[in-house]
């Protein structure tokens, strides 16, 4: 008797076992990211920037970024609650822009699939003499997201 309830257990574990594994394989779950670090690379082709970021926690400061190639970053985890949320303004001469540079994604995925780096979250802003470009790091892409604003 105790040999016919084990056999039904392990029958029952593995065919629970097995489920799971096509489940997940039907939907391709990506990891979860806990851990971000935020670039902003300074890539235009004359001129200096300004970079301002912060949360509703956390000011990070102004940095200037005079030469092409300087990158400011930072690093975080997403807060428990799941509504980590960092803005930052970057400012030229003559034009600015103000944008969020993460949020927390709960439903959907458009920014943790450009950011994702394995296990951790790689988020490239590379500001140009066009806008800001935010690298696609599983497609090796950049692609534009916010152009400037014009101040003059």
């Amino acid at each position: 008797m105790i040999r016919n309830v084990a056999a039904l257990l392990l029958v029952t574990v593995s065919f629970v076992g097995a489920q799971l594994d096509v489940e997940s394989e039907k939907l391709k779950l990506k990891p979860q990211i806990f851990s971000y670090t935020i670039h902003l690379v300074n890539d235009l082709k004359v001129l200096g920037i300004m970079v301002h970021c912060k949360s509703r926690d956390d000011d990070l400061g102004v940095h200037y970024l005079s030469h092409r190639g300087d990158d400011y970053h930072f690093g975080f985890k997403v807060n428990v609650w799941q509504s980590t949320l960092f803005w930052c303004k970057v400012e030229k001469q003559n034009a600015y822009i103000s944008f969020e540079c993460f949020w927390t994604e709960i439903h959907h995925t458009w920014l943790r699939d450009r950011c994702q780096d394995g296990y951790v979250g790689t988020c490239i802003w590379k500001v140009k003499d066009d806008g800001i470009y935010l690298r696609n790091n599983a497609a090796n892409t950049e692609e534009l997201i916010h152009t400037w604003i014009i101040t003059r």
